[in-house]
């Protein structure tokens, strides 16, 4: 939001937007949204692969 919002910068959100969506898809969760049917990460992790997804 501060990207598309206060930044103007809506590819840079968009580009964000994809890739959290890419990793959710391959079953990355942190302990708030994790289910038995993905796999738990800590946050480092998860940026990490939001990072690599981009």
């Amino acid at each position: 939001m501060m990207l598309r919002y206060t930044f103007n910068q809506e590819a840079a959100a968009k580009a964000i937007e994809t890739a959290v969506g890419k990793v959710l898809d391959q079953g990355l969760r942190t302990p708030d949204i994790w289910t038995a049917d993905t796999q738990k990460v800590g946050t480092s992790q998860m940026g990490d692969a939001v990072v690599a997804a981009i």
